[in-house]
């Protein structure tokens, strides 16, 4: 039987098409020729992105200092040593962790309920777009200035505020219980605008049809909402996620612009994220480029096992709408 039906196989396959040797040529030279117009990015990315990551961590294999225009001493992984067994490494990992599991969520649900409403025919609708967008595009050193007087101890706006309701004034940028929260705050409403557009183009390319026949057949805004519009938003939300866990985990200008250059973090350390570490090390006082460069290797090391991970649960939990 089993011979049978390999013959029958056989008989009825298709056979396999040859393409001729000049076929083949003239598709290796298109292709070819695709690459060669492709070739001065790659040469520009090369340049300016890939060799200079390549070179941090070669620079972290070394006790480098840039103020020492001689030989740099090798010290093979004796820089990831000295972090393991650093205070200050994993006090700036915790920040930075904590500002992460915070920052991130709350930008994300504000981004998605605000896209939500924007979608929803609210009056003035570009205006919102472009009020919620703005503090995105502005630099961040104008905006920051602006919040360094809303956080002012004596002048600021949130004092003001509760002074007027009679309550005690609060040192935003100098207790150290505050630092992170106002932060937090800070960036949430200066990235907050992008994840928006990136919601809202989301939004926009779910068909209308399918939650007006979840409605006619009885369905709530939350049953369409949970059940319609957040499965087809995954994909979105991915992206989202994994955008705003990788701008967390770089943050380093909005703390050091609030904290006026304080490469400390601020009272107990409460701000010095790792990337503030990563500059104090490299640049500021101590010059030791070799440990900058190792706590940017752990950074990104860090960041591509996050993004590894939320592309291996997206794969697992892909949701298909019929």
């Amino acid at each position: 039987m089993k011979l049978e039906r390999d013959l029958i196989l056989q008989e009825i396959s298709v056979p396999r098409v040859t393409r001729p040797p000049s076929s083949r040529l003239r598709r290796w030279l298109s292709t070819g020729q695709a690459y060669i117009y492709l070739l001065p990015i790659f040469i520009i990315l090369g340049i300016f992105s890939y060799a200079p990551s390549i070179f941090v961590f070669y620079m972290s294999l070394f006790k480098w200092n840039f103020l020492n225009h001689g030989e740099q001493p090798f010290v093979g992984l004796a820089n990831y040593v000295s972090l393991a067994h650093d205070p200050n490494f994993w006090q700036s990992l915790q920040v930075s962790v904590v500002y992460v599991l915070i920052s991130v969520p709350v930008q994300l649900f504000l981004a998605l309920f605000l896209a939500l409403l924007l979608m929803s025919g609210i009056r003035a609708r570009a205006f919102w777009r472009l009020a919620i967008f703005t503090p995105f595009i502005t630099p961040m050193v104008a905006t920051s200035a602006i919040w360094l007087w809303i956080f002012d101890n004596y002048h600021g706006l949130l004092n003001g505020i509760l002074r007027f309701m009679h309550m005690t004034p609060i040192d935003w940028l100098g207790d150290p219980h505050w630092i992170l929260f106002s932060v937090i705050v800070y960036t949430t409403w200066k990235s907050v605008g992008f994840s928006v557009v990136i919601f809202m183009a989301g939004l926009g390319n779910v068909s209308p049809t399918l939650a007006e026949a979840a409605y006619v057949d009885g369905g709530n805004r939350w049953q369409i909402f949970w059940h319609i519009t957040w499965p087809l938003l995954r994909p979105i939300t991915l992206v989202v996620l994994l955008l705003s866990t990788i701008e967390a985990f770089k943050m380093f200008q909005p703390v050091f612009l609030l904290l006026q250059g304080q490469v400390t973090g601020g009272a107990g350390n409460a701000g010095r994220t790792l990337g503030l570490l990563m500059f104090s090390q490299a640049f500021a006082g101590n010059t030791h480029a070799g440990l900058g460069s190792a706590i940017s290797v752990i950074l990104f090391l860090l960041v591509f096992t996050i993004s590894v991970a939320q592309f291996g649960l997206s794969r697992r939990n892909d949701v298909v709408v019929d």
